[in-house]
C-alpha cells in the first residue's frame, strides 16, 4: 500500500487499515535470471557439501546451453531488449498491444533456461530439487503443516480469515506463459526499494539447488543502488543464536545477506530457532549477525570476504535406483 493510499485512509476518504512498508524479506528467491542462471551448473557439482549431482559430459552442455548463441543468456538479453523497445514498464496497461510478442519472446527465453541449464540437473543428478542432499523424490518438509494453518485456532491467533493454500498449479501455468522467470525484472524493483530506504533481508538455505544461495550471493552484490560499493565491501560474518553458529551474513545498512547453513528451499523447516530470529532481527532493524545493534543506514560491520563453510559429502540412500544409475554413467563418462 502507497503512500496516497495511506493518506485517503487518515483524511477519511478510503476505509481500511494504513501499511506503513518498510521491511522486506526473501527467502530463496529468483529475482534475476540472467544473474543466478549461471549458477546452476556450478550448484551441481562445485556447492559446498562436496557433492557433484552430474558428471562432466551434463555440467559441460549445461554451460554450453548457457553462453552459445541463442542460448539462455542471449535470449534473456533479447527478451529485455524487445520490453524495453516496446516501451514496457511497470504502468504499461496489461492491455497493450505490444505485450503478446514480448510474452513469447520471453516465454521462450524462459523456457529455454530452465529446460537447458537448470534441468540437466533434474533429469541426471537423482537428487532433490530444493536439497541437494536428499533423493529426488524428496519426502521433506512434509506437507502437515498445511492443515496446522488452516486450523481456525492458528488462523486467530495470526490473524487471518483465509485458508492457506500452498500452491495454484494454474497461476503457475499463467506466469510460466508470460516468462515471468525472465521478465520482468524483479532486480530493479530491489534497487528502486533500496534507494527509498526500505530494509532489505534474503536469505538462502544452503543446500536448496532450484535458488541456490551462490545465484543468491551473486543477486545481493548485483544489486545496483546507492551503497552496494560499501555492502560488497562489508564482507561476512557468523549468523549466530544462542551462541551457535546458523549460517554467514553479509550485512551494510538496510540490506542483508544470509546463507544459511544445514537447509533447503524452506529454511524456516530446517532452521527453525533461527529463522525466528532472522524474522524477529529483520522486523525490528536489529543486525542480523546476532541482534544485538539497531541498524542505521550506514550500518558497517565487517567480517571475512567469502563464506566458506563447508560439510561432508552427503551420500544418497542405496536403495534410490536413479542414483546408482546416475553415479554407473559418471563413472564410465569420466
Amino acid at each position: 500500500m502507497g503512500k496516497a493510499e495511506n493518506n485517503k485512509i487518515a483524511s477519511g476518504d478510503f476505509k481500511g487499515v494504513a501499511l506503513d512498508f518498510n521491511t522486506l524479506g526473501i527467502g530463496n528467491g529468483i529475482i534475476d535470471e540472467f544473474v543466478q542462471a549461471p549458477y546452476y551448473p556450478e550448484f551441481a557439482v562445485n556447492n559446498t557439501y562436496g557433492i557433484k549431482s552430474i558428471n562432466d559430459t551434463v555440467y559441460n552442455y549445461a554451460r554450453f546451453a548457457l553462453n552459445m548463441i541463442n542460448g539462455c543468456l542471449e535470449q534473456i538479453t533479447v527478451c529485455r531488449a524487445a520490453a524495453a523497445n516496446g516501451g514496457h514498464n511497470a504502468s504499461t496497461p496489461i492491455s497493450s498491444t505490444s505485450l503478446p510478442a514480448i510474452f513469447d519472446l520471453c516465454s521462450e527465453a524462459q523456457d529455454m533456461c530452465r529446460d537447458n541449464v537448470e534441468g540437466p540437473y533434474y533429469s541426471y543428478s537423482g537428487r532433490g530439487t530444493y536439497d541437494i542432499r536428499h533423493p529426488k523424490k524428496d519426502p521433506t518438509p512434509p506437507n502437515y503443516f498445511v492443515d496446522y494453518l488452516n486450523q481456525a485456532a492458528v488462523q486467530d491467533a495470526i490473524g487471518v480469515d483465509l485458508n492457506y493454500t500452498k500452491a495454484n498449479d494454474d497461476i503457475t501455468y499463467a506466469f510460466q506463459a508470460t516468462g515471468d522467470w525472465i521478465f520482468p525484472n524483479l532486480r530493479e524493483d530491489l534497487e528502486y526499494l533500496m534507494d527509498r530506504g526500505l530494509r532489505v533481508s534474503l536469505y538462502y538455505g544452503d543446500a536448496d539447488y532450484i535458488c541456490n544461495w551462490f545465484g543468491g550471493e551473486a543477486i545481493s552484490l548485483a544489486v545496483n543502488y546507492t551503497h552496494a560499493a560499501e555492502f560488497a565491501a562489508a564482507g561476512y560474518q557468523p549468523f549466530l543464536v544462542d551462541g551457535v553458529e546458523y549460517g554467514a551474513v553479509r550485512q551494510y545498512g538496510n540490506l542483508s545477506f544470509l546463507r544459511v547453513y544445514d537447509a533447503g528451499h524452506q529454511a524456516p523447516y530446517y532452521q527453525p530457532s533461527a529463522a525466528l530470529q532472522l524474522f524477529n532481527r529483520t522486523l525490528n532493524h536489529f543486525n542480523i549477525a546476532d541482534g544485538t545493534e539497531k541498524v542505521t543506514p550506514t550500518f558497517a560491520p565487517t567480517g571475512r570476504v567469502n563464506a566458506t563453510h563447508t560439510e561432508s559429502l552427503v551420500a544418497l540412500p542405496p536403495t534410490s535406483t536413479r542414483s546408482a544409475v546416475a553415479a554407473k554413467s559418471s563413472a564410465i563418462v569420466e
